[in-house]
């Protein structure tokens, strides 16, 4: 069993390999092949490392000079949580972003196995992007 430290320290190198680095292996590496992802919407499932990964290449698609910063981390048994604020340009728009979130995750043998994922995304959509919304959203 992998120590709460060492969970922390794995989430905050995958914040920063994934969203930062963009380092789709390193995902690929540290999500558990039959990951579930819940939110921030009722609807909002995601289930196996391929959509993550797919989620993560949306990302790279739709925003530059994405930032996230990791603002506070607790870590207790295998449940990690994570706040984080995204600082970056939307390119449909040409707008820039700002957003936080909060994620909670539960590892498996130092594998990130399911997580639930909050932001608020009628601010970030509606506010800030004037009422843009992703295709199918």
């Amino acid at each position: 069993m992998t120590s709460p430290a060492g969970n922390a320290a794995l989430m905050e190198r995958y914040y920063d390999e994934v969203f930062n680095r963009r380092n789709l292996a390193f995902l690929r590496e540290h999500v558990h092949p039959e990951v579930t992802g819940h939110g921030p919407g009722i609807e909002d499932e995601v289930r196996g490392v391929e959509q993550v990964a797919a989620f993560s290449a949306y990302v790279y698609e739709i925003y530059d000079d994405y930032r996230l910063t990791v603002e506070d981390i607790v870590a207790q048994g295998d449940t990690v949580v994570v706040r984080g604020s995204v600082a970056a340009v939307h390119k449909p728009t040409g707008k820039p972003v700002r957003f936080f979130g909060l994620t909670l995750y539960r590892l498996e043998n130092g594998r990130i196995r399911e997580y639930w994922r909050a932001y608020d995304r009628h601010d970030l959509y509606d506010r800030q992007l004037g009422g843009w919304r992703p295709e199918g959203g």
